[in-house]
């Protein structure tokens, strides 16, 4: 029987961190009259991976472009590395393969007829004498695992635990003994002990025995498991301005419960989400307590709680647009969080407010207040008018969030067209469900995402008593075309329907409408659908959009792209296409900034109405979608 130790099972590991970590580069010499170039043939591999493996690790490769000083410093060099060749094979399960090399002079033949009396200045260089070094491994015989078995130490009181089947966590029992997955295992096996309240679980080494008659090997790999841990107390390290028992409503653990790593990161997770902190940790000792409970240490680091923001905005129809905005994410120490956000342009001016109470009543659970005031007189119609609103939002998972509240609204209302004015006073029950499966929010590049909204309404409009539903669905979906987010191919549609008994009783601010930059490009704001004698659109009970854009990322700050559009609005209950369909092209530049896209637009229509424009031009900050 041959013993191997742990050294030749960890052969590739070892020389893999070799292969990355070349050191800093040697200096530069005269190149010596010795000197010559060679080329290295590896022959005997058959795994593309060792080999590739060998062409990282060996000094024949790893120093090919500087060439030798010598023949005989050449040698040197290839008879180093045969050490590296066997541990390299051998962890891959062939411990009687055998290497060799060959070092054969490939200088070039003299010219049939003399050379010119003055040679070309590169002559010299052209002739360097040169080597072709061949490295000849000879496997051998492939020796199979045979058993793995982990023998667990230092359990501490109590039950020990069972100690993990290795086949199960992907040890190549009854195959090939290849080191790498041996590794994996054994890691696998620390892995699964931490999570079940060991954190302090670790390797301690290994054993292998080889039988050359069998061209077997046996590894039995020893871990310190360590005693199993509950949970103690958390303390909080850093805080100035944030209550230690709000950041209590995070914990994914009770004081008592088993250990596990993995809600520790969880935990950590939750913190960072709560934008109060510019950085952050949730750990237990270095060391092992001695005692059954491991307290818990929260080391944060508090970033600024207030963000004011301005932008800028234009389209050809709506002219230009300033915005602003103010954060506070901290009111009270809770995460308590007030909006304001400002928008004046030459058609729209608003002001809305927000106030957000995180995690009320229950984790995930945020109590929502708001208001707006607004004043629009665009071609659709005039309003100066206000909504109060207040609801509960919850976050059922990372991607999905429910909610339901209540607003009430109380708008002036001109449709023009010889139309009086009147007042709308209405009381509304909205409902959504949201769902964000995407990779980035800002500028997604795969997922999908896709918004639901129901909207009772009650009220008075004019004169007349009003009841009504707004039914909202929109949904995108991203797909990556190359998997380097450089050809990205986004799709949206959306389709929403007013269940009510007469077109009239909708007051005109809450019908639906199509066009503008967040739906067709291409056609004005509120454009696509029926229009009155004045050519003003009235909107719509029903309202279909889809399009479709191509954006592609020419460098790391500028991109392209080109876009597809179709939308239609029907004064009847859903939608039936009898205004039409209007279809729109174009195509945009983005540049990609911190704060994300900048975005500049045009669009086009293909079947333009008497009415239309000839393009639209937007500019913005964000995709279009």
């Amino acid at each position: 029987m041959m013993v191997f130790r742990t050294g030749l099972l960890l052969g590739l590991l070892l020389l893999s961190a070799c292969a990355e970590d070349a050191g800093p580069p040697p200096p530069e010499f005269a190149r010596p009259e010795t000197a010559l170039d060679y080329e290295v043939a590896l022959e005997g591999v058959e795994r593309e991976s060792i080999a590739a493996l060998m062409r990282q690790a060996l000094e024949l490769y790893r120093q090919q472009d500087r060439g030798a000083q010598s023949l005989a410093f050449l040698r040197r060099r290839a008879e180093g590395d045969m050490a590296t060749v066997l541990k390299i094979m051998r962890s891959d399960g062939y411990f009687e393969a055998e290497a060799r090399y060959e070092i054969e002079d490939i200088a070039p033949a003299a010219p049939a007829e003399e050379a010119p009396e003055e040679p070309a200045e590169d002559a010299a260089e052209a002739e360097a004498p040169g080597a072709l070094v061949r490295v000849v491994v000879t496997p051998n015989r492939r020796y199979t695992l045979a058993a793995h078995r982990f023998q667990l130490l230092e359990t501490g009181p109590g039950e020990p635990p069972a100690a993990p089947d290795a086949g199960l966590l992907g040890s190549p029992v009854g195959g090939p003994a290849r080191a790498d997955r041996i590794l994996d295992a054994e890691n696998a096996a620390v892995e699964a002990l931490r999570a079940s309240g060991r954190p302090y679980a670790r390797r301690l080494g290994r054993d292998a025995v080889a039988d050359p008659e069998t061209a077997e090997i046996e590894v039995e790999t020893a871990i310190a498991a360590g005693r199993a841990h509950v949970f103690g107390p958390v303390t909080y390290v850093g805080l100035e301005d944030v209550d230690p028992d709000y950041l209590d409503t995070y914990l994914t653990f009770a004081e008592g419960d088993v250990a596990e790593p993995a809600k520790l990161v969880a935990f950590q997770r939750a913190l960072i989400s709560t934008n109060l902190f510019a950085a952050g940790s949730a750990t237990l000792p270095p060391e092992r307590p001695e005692g059954a409970e491991a307290p818990v240490t929260v080391t944060l680091e508090e970033a600024p709680f207030r963000t004011i923001s301005a932008g800028a905005l234009y389209s050809t129809d709506a002219g230009p647009a300033l915005t602003g905005g103010f954060e506070h994410r901290n009111l009270f120490g809770a995460n308590e969080t007030l909006t304001l956000e400002a928008l004046l342009g030459l058609e729209e001016q608003s002001l809305d407010t927000r106030y957000r109470i995180p995690q009320w009543g229950r984790p995930g659970q945020d109590l929502v207040f708001g208001a707006e005031a607004r004043r629009i007189d665009d071609d659709a119609f005039e309003e100066i008018g206000g909504t109060l609103f207040a609801g509960i939002e919850l976050e059922l998972s990372d991607e999905l969030t429910v909610g339901a509240g209540a607003l009430l609204e109380l708008s002036r209302l001109d449709e023009g067209a010889g139309s009086p004015a009147e007042t709308s006073r209405l009381v509304g029950l909205p409902v959504f469900a949201a769902l964000d499966a995407t990779d980035d929010r800002l500028d997604p590049s795969t997922g999908f995402r896709a918004r639901a909204s129901a909207t009772p309404f009650s009220g008075v409009v004019g004169d007349s008593p009003a009841a009504f539903m707004i039914l909202d669905t929109t949904a995108s979906a991203y797909f990556d075309l190359t998997g380097e987010k450089k050809y990205i191919l986004a799709a949206r549609g959306r389709l929403g329907s007013i269940l009510a008994g007469d077109f009239d009783v909708v007051s005109v601010n809450r019908r639906l409408f199509s066009g503008g930059g967040g739906s067709v490009r291409g056609y004005a704001e509120r454009f696509i659908g029926p229009l009155d004698a004045n050519n003003d659109p009235t909107g719509g009970l029903s309202v279909a959009e889809l399009g479709a854009e191509l954006r592609a990322r020419v460098s790391e700050t500028v991109g392209l792209a080109g876009f597809v559009e179709a939308g239609s609005v029907s004064e009847k209950l859903f939608p039936a296409f009898d205004e039409g369909v209007q279809v729109a092209v174009g195509g945009g530049v983005r540049y990609f900034s911190p704060v994300g896209p900048l975005r500049v637009d045009v669009g086009v229509p293909v079947n333009p109405r008497g009415a239309d424009d000839a393009f639209q031009v937007y500019i913005s900050i964000g995709q279009a979608f």
